[in-house]
C-alpha cells in the first residue's frame, strides 16, 4: 500500500495538467468572445466630407405663397437673405445671392398648400462670397485636435460604445471652413476601445502620443454633454462642457433645455454651433471671431 501511495501523485499530474489545459481553452475562448463584443456591435458614425465653404445654419422660415411651391421659394430665398446677414455681409439682390449659394440644407421643414415652415441651412460657395466677407485665400489652421465626444447621463459615460446623438451631431459638423482641424474618428472597431471615458483622464503622456500618433493627431479636445432629467418623459436640461489636451483643461460650459428626448438632436446641433463661438481661454490663447464665426485655436504655419 506505501508503494501505491508513493507513486499516486505521479499518475495524477497528467490528469492535472489536462484538466488546466481545458480550462485555460475554456478561459480563452470566453475572453475572444468578450473582446470581440468590444468592438462588435451597433457603433461608428462616419463624419461628413469637410467642404471650405461658408455653412450658415440654423435659419427659421415661416411664410406663406400662392402655393405650397412658391412658400418654399420664398422660404428659400428669405433664408438665404437671413443667412447672408448672419455673416454680415453687404446688401445685394436675392440674384446675386442665389448665384453664390452652392446647397440649401434642410434640418427640418413643414409644407401646406400656402404655407411654408422650416428650419434651413445655408451653404455659401467660399469662391465666391469670400470677396465679399474678407475671407478670401489660404488662412491658418490649428494643428489636427483629436474629438472625444462624451454623452453623461444616469451616471454612465458614452463616447463610443454605440451610436448617439451626441457623437452624430459632431459627425455631421460641416467643419472645413473652421479653423480648428478635427480629426472625428467614427468609432467603429477599436475606437471604442482605444478612446472611451477613462482614457480621457489619463495623465500619462507617453500612452496619449501613441493614441494621438494613431490618429494622427497632436491634440484632444473633449466636448461633454451632461443630461439630468426633470421627470421621465419631461425637460431634459443639458450641460455642455469643453476640455483639451492630457492635462484635461477647462475651456468653457454652457446649458440648454430641451423639451423631451425627441428635441434632443437639435439641441446637440445647437449646442455645437454655440461651441463654435464660446470657445475661449482666459489667457487670450483661444479667441473667437464673433462675426466669421470662426475658431481661433493654437494655429501652425
Amino acid at each position: 500500500m506505501a508503494n501505491l501511495s508513493a507513486h499516486r501523485p505521479l499518475s495524477l499530474k497528467p490528469t492535472l495538467l489536462a484538466i488546466l489545459a481545458a480550462v485555460v481553452a475554456v478561459c480563452g475562448v470566453f475572453a475572444a468572445q468578450y473582446l470581440i463584443a468590444q468592438v462588435d456591435g451597433d457603433r461608428g458614425i462616419a463624419a461628413v466630407v469637410s467642404s471650405s465653404d461658408i455653412d450658415v445654419g440654423g435659419i427659421t422660415v415661416d411664410v406663406r405663397g400662392d402655393n405650397a411651391q412658391d412658400a418654399r421659394e420664398k422660404g428659400w430665398r428669405l433664408a438665404q437673405r437671413e443667412g447672408w446677414a448672419k455673416l454680415g455681409g453687404p446688401r445685394m439682390s436675392d440674384s446675386q445671392l442665389q448665384s453664390m449659394v452652392s446647397a440649401v440644407v434642410i434640418e427640418k421643414e413643414q409644407i401646406s398648400p400656402r404655407r411654408y415652415i422650416a428650419t434651413l441651412g445655408i451653404i455659401f460657395d467660399r469662391a465666391r462670397a469670400g470677396r465679399y466677407l474678407g475671407q478670401g485665400g489660404e488662412r491658418a489652421r490649428s494643428a489636427p485636435m483629436l474629438l472625444v465626444p462624451v454623452t453623461i447621463s444616469g451616471g454612465t459615460q458614452l463616447v463610443y460604445e454605440r451610436r448617439n446623438a451626441w457623437q452624430r451631431a459632431w459627425a455631421e459638423y460641416q467643419a472645413g471652413s473652421s479653423r480648428i482641424d478635427y480629426v472625428r474618428p467614427s468609432g467603429a472597431g477599436g475606437d471604442s476601445l482605444l478612446l472611451n471615458f477613462g482614457q480621457t483622464g489619463r495623465r500619462s503622456r507617453i500612452w496619449w502620443r501613441n493614441i494621438l500618433d494613431q490618429f494622427e493627431a497632436a491634440d484632444i479636445l473633449v466636448p461633454i454633454a451632461d443630461l439630468e432629467y426633470q421627470w421621465p418623459g419631461g425637460p431634459i436640461n443639458v450641460t455642455f462642457s469643453a476640455r483639451y489636451g492630457p492635462d484635461n483643461n477647462y475651456l468653457d460650459s454652457f446649458t440648454m433645455t430641451a423639451k423631451g428626448q425627441a428635441d434632443l438632436p437639435r439641441v446637440y446641433e445647437e449646442a455645437v454651433r454655440r461651441s463654435r463661438r464660446d470657445v475661449r481661454e482666459g489667457a487670450g490663447r483661444w479667441q473667437v471671431d464673433a462675426k466669421s464665426d470662426a475658431e481661433c485655436w493654437p494655429v501652425r504655419n
